[in-house]
């Protein structure tokens, strides 16, 4: 929050002139409906007032810039919460080879390098925040984070995890004992006792972690449940909040019982662990994946691969589509609060990382998510999940000059959500296909 504070000073002195904007209708996410004919006075980066465009037309400075979106539908701009900048995955390669080839081939500057590339495309799609949850090399996320907020290089604010904390031998990670550790220490901290969880804490607020990321389960490996809370109440300690990878059921268990503020994926969890979730506070990111976007990985890269029948690609996919559907039928029975995570970690042709992005959260409409409830997933419920509520979210006063404006109706069809036409961070237009010619 003192980073994002520190932002705001830094906008208040980088613009010279305030802005208008005529929107030819604002989303209000809270209540799920339109507001025609609006105007948005921004000044300093943050917006200072919002209402009916004459009225605000009046009252605004001489000065102010006009910024025309009267034909568009307008938005506050979106929040990723589960989001992997600094690893970018070829579809040849699975997910534990892209892993440790990207580890052992990348320098720290190479990945901040890359994760700036996928910064910027993850910006000009509409994502002014995100949550990065790992796999950025040693405290890449923290050092892109910095460079964005200084000005050096465009892209969203983030929210940084800095390296993830995880069972003995890390996540992914099948390689040979006598390399593990080298390649290991580029992307993980390990804990296999609360000393050790309290330790790797400590070490990412050190280098000036914003959230802990914690992965509780990979296959049969689990962080113990004594070692969970030592990691949540040194985290809660030093001010910063916990999200916990966990799939099983034990891990789920074990993420709500050492009280965890976010689970992540949660793929096998029951009713009544959603039910426990809700009633304890615990956000939930469910990370879903539509069938076209669905990657079915090859298998892990081996010397002699073994003899086996053939794969049913469209089984596999459909099985898969089917469980994620369940899981956020279950969650939904219990009201806990969803909010909005990508979890991309491909190279996609012809797609960057923003529109890949932009996609996922279209398609919660295809797994039973109402339009309305799917854009709150992800700006005003990710706002208050990432405590910054009064900062974004909604197209409020005082909150970030972060707006989108699409020329579709996102409550009619969500994927008109996909064709934004104008971004704007922080006051600064990003892109604009509204106005050229």
């Amino acid at each position: 929050m003192y980073r994002l504070l520190w932002v705001i000073l830094l906008a208040s002195k980088a613009f010279a002139q305030p802005s208008l904007v005529h929107a030819g209708r604002i989303l209000d996410v809270a209540a799920g409906s339109y507001r025609q004919n609006q105007g948005i006075l921004i000044d300093a980066g943050i917006i200072r007032q919002v209402g009916a465009y004459e009225a605000i037309r009046a009252a605004a400075p001489q000065n102010a810039v006009l910024i025309d979106l009267s034909g568009t539908t307008v938005l506050p701009a979106l929040i990723d919460c589960h989001a992997h900048l600094m690893l970018s995955i070829p579809d040849h390669l699975n997910g534990a080879d892209g892993l440790i080839l990207t580890a052992a081939k990348y320098t720290p500057a190479k990945r901040v390098l890359m994760g700036a590339q996928l910064a910027k495309e993850v910006l000009e799609s509409g994502f002014t925040i995100v949550r990065n949850v790992g796999h950025s090399g040693i405290d890449g996320d923290v050092a892109l984070r910095d460079a964005i907020n200084n000005g050096w290089v465009p892209g969203p604010r983030i929210l940084a995890t800095a390296r993830k904390i995880a069972p003995r031998g890390g996540q992914a990670m099948p390689v040979q004992d006598r390399v593990l550790d080298a390649i290991l220490s580029e992307d993980f901290l390990t804990a296999s006792n609360p000393d050790e969880g309290r330790h790797t804490v400590l070490d990412n607020l050190r280098v000036g972690a914003d959230w802990i990321k914690v992965v509780i389960d990979e296959g049969n490996r689990q962080i113990d449940l004594e070692t969970a809370k030592a990691i949540v109440a040194q985290a809660h300690a030093g001010g910063v909040k916990v999200a916990a990878h966990a799939t099983s059921p034990s891990a789920i268990q074990t993420a709500i019982d050492s009280g965890v503020d976010t689970i992540e994926h949660a793929d096998e969890g029951t009713e009544a662990q959603f039910q426990a979730m809700r009633a304890k506070g615990i956000y939930y990111v469910p990370t879903l994946w539509p069938k076209e976007l669905y990657v079915l990985w090859p298998n892990v890269i081996t010397m002699n691969p073994p003899r086996r029948a053939p794969i049913d690609q469209e089984a596999v996919m459909n099985g898969f589509i089917t469980e994620q559907r369940t899981k956020l039928d279950r969650a939904r029975k219990a009201g806990v609060k969803i909010v909005f995570g990508s979890d991309e970690v491909n190279l996609r042709a012809g797609k960057t990382r923003g529109q890949i992005t932009l996609a996922l959260l279209a398609a919660l409409e295809g797994f039973g998510m109402s339009p309305a409830e799917s854009i709150r997933s992800a700006t005003l419920d990710a706002a208050e999940m990432l405590q910054i509520k009064d900062r974004a979210g909604s197209i409020e006063p005082n909150k970030f000059g972060d707006l989108i404006a699409v020329t579709g109706d996102p409550l009619e069809h969500l994927t008109a959500i996909e064709s934004i036409k104008f971004v704007m961070k922080g006051g600064r237009i990003v892109r604009d296909e509204i106005h050229v010619k």
